[in-house]
């Protein structure tokens, strides 16, 4: 058999690290408790990878935008893994690595081709994460070129996640096809992120979809609804049993 878990390595938003320790919003993809798939690489997570994954940092990345908070620890991250004699493998969108490879990655001293390797979808629209696992990215409505995801395990719907998005029921929709969802809020809605109240009203429409909540730092908001609730850093959640295995 075998377990797919995501495990909560942060819920912090843009400055939550720099200002105040917290990290940045990010998850792995465990599969019989390995990790196997990191999901955004922001200021923090690294510290967060020593803490709850023994210091292993996942090789295979995936990148839903190019803020702080979601590449900050790219570049040390891919130094680290390389030194270590891999090659990581950098996954998502091919308009979003380009630009994460001009800006956040830029060195005239590094070959960042022969760091990494930079893994767009293919022309199903599918990204081959390894171990069964796909993803298929899914553009939001931030007001920066982003892109959750779709997670797919041998072709099951397993996961969905908005990253940074301001509310869109059409985004939320698609989304909420899968058993589970991440979506990110706050407290207060703005152009760029959507509000607890949006989300929560959004919930009732969606009742057999499990909704968790990241990127608010912290709140003393409650929800109402059995299926919303806030992940918190270090949260374990099973995704899926594979009882054919």
């Amino acid at each position: 058999m075998n377990n797919i878990d995501i495990l909560c390595l942060g819920v912090g938003k843009g400055a939550s690290y720099v200002m105040k320790g917290i990290s940045s919003t990010s998850f792995v993809i465990l599969i019989n408790g390995e990790p196997k798939l990191l999901i955004d690489a922001g200021a923090g997570v690294a510290l967060s990878c020593l803490k709850y994954l023994d210091g292993i940092i996942p090789s295979t990345i995936y990148i839903t935008h190019n803020h702080m908070d979601h590449t900050g620890d790219l570049p040390i991250m891919l130094n680290i893994l390389s030194n270590l004699g891999g090659k990581p493998r950098v996954l998502g969108h091919a308009d979003v690595l380009d630009i994460v490879k001009t800006y956040r990655m830029h060195d005239p001293t590094v070959n960042i081709n022969q760091l990494a390797e930079w893994v767009a979808p293919q022309h199903d629209g599918l990204i081959d994460a390894g171990n069964g696992l796909e993803i298929r990215p899914i553009k939001t409505k931030h007001s920066y070129l982003c892109y959750g995801i779709l997670l797919y395990y041998k072709g099951i719907n397993i996961l969905g996640y908005s990253a940074d998005s301001p509310y869109d029921e059409n985004l939320f929709r698609e989304i909420t096809k899968q058993p589970n969802a991440i979506i990110d809020a706050r407290d207060y809605g703005t152009h760029d992120h959507s509000s607890f109240e949006e989300v929560q009203d959004f919930a009732k429409l969606v009742p057999d979809c499990s909704i968790w909540i990241v990127h608010y730092e912290q709140t003393r908001f409650i929800f109402t609804k059995s299926n919303i609730k806030l992940m918190y850093e270090g949260q374990l959640i099973r995704l899926h049993s594979d009882s054919s295995v």
